[in-house]
């Protein structure tokens, strides 16, 4: 029984099996999709609040199927991909997503609040102040300073003895990102090497992390009254913005080594 879809489409699901075309694969992992479309779901929601219609009828639903069902596809045949010819994408996508990325050409006109004796004061308000006075300061940063490592963030690689042995080591420092987030590293921190591939960045991202709440609010439900501002750091095959790049880590004769061609971004390079 075909169902509805929207005005003037109608759907009607054939079971028609798998059937396999010669020489191309066509299995497709059901479960893997549908995690596709829910994590799909999950960040479209966020960036198109006015999409409020997220049931299987939607239209806006049916494409998330379809990209689920490319990207499952470009899954599974990923294997028979060289390394090389992978890295070599990722770093074509990373490359593009660097040149369409919003922080980069973002110049929007800002608002701030305006107070008045007698104002009620929400939390909408005070959200709204802290908003402006922090994208003034990302501006600031963008514009003034540029993006990349402003003090410290070395990358070392310490070997052992044993094979495969080892660790990467990043000294603290002091980054600013893509988005114009200052982002502190107080300590050292070291890696175990990567565990496969041989190429890889050291990757270094600013991340809100919600603190815990002191005690449940007077409705029970715990509230987030502070946010911490830390990073993560890790390794990556390709890093996007507004992630920073610390160093390229080659893996050559049987161990890994920091590559001295690779040249980090440095702060003071201002965007033109």
């Amino acid at each position: 029984m075909p169902e509805y879809l929207s005005p003037g489409i109608y759907v009607e699901e054939v079971d028609a099996g798998t059937q396999r075309i010669p020489g191309i694969s066509t299995s497709i992992d059901r479960a893997r999709w549908q995690s596709l479309v829910a994590e799909f779901k999950k960040t479209v929601v966020p960036q198109a609040p006015a999409w409020t219609d997220s049931n299987d009828t939607d239209p806006g639903v049916t494409l998330l199927e379809l990209f689920a069902w490319l990207t499952e596809n470009l899954l599974y045949r990923a294997h028979d991909i060289p390394e090389r010819g992978r890295n070599a994408a990722l770093r074509a996508a990373t490359a593009l997503s660097v040149l369409g990325h919003r922080c980069a050409t973002e110049c929007a006109t800002l608002t701030r609040p305006h107070f008045f004796a007698g104002q009620l004061l929400d939390a909408a308000t005070l959200q709204a102040e802290q908003d402006y006075h922090r994208e003034k300061l990302r501006r600031h940063n963008r514009m003034l300073h540029g993006f990349g490592i402003v003090s410290g963030l070395g990358v070392h690689v310490e070997a052992t003895s044993d094979p495969g042995g080892g660790r990467v080591i990043v000294d603290p420092g002091y980054a600013i990102d893509r988005c114009g987030e200052e982002i502190a590293v107080c300590t050292g921190v070291t890696l175990a090497f990567p565990s496969v591939g041989n190429e890889a960045f050291v990757s270094l991202r600013f991340w809100e992390h919600p603190c815990p709440p002191d005690s449940p609010s007077a409705s029970g439900e715990p509230d987030v009254t502070r946010v911490e501002e830390a990073c993560v750091i890790g390794f990556a095959q390709a890093v996007s913005p507004p992630a920073l790049a610390l160093a390229r880590l080659i893996r050559a004769d049987g161990g890994w080594r920091v590559d001295p061609a690779f040249v980090p971004p440095r702060a003071g390079a201002v965007m033109a």
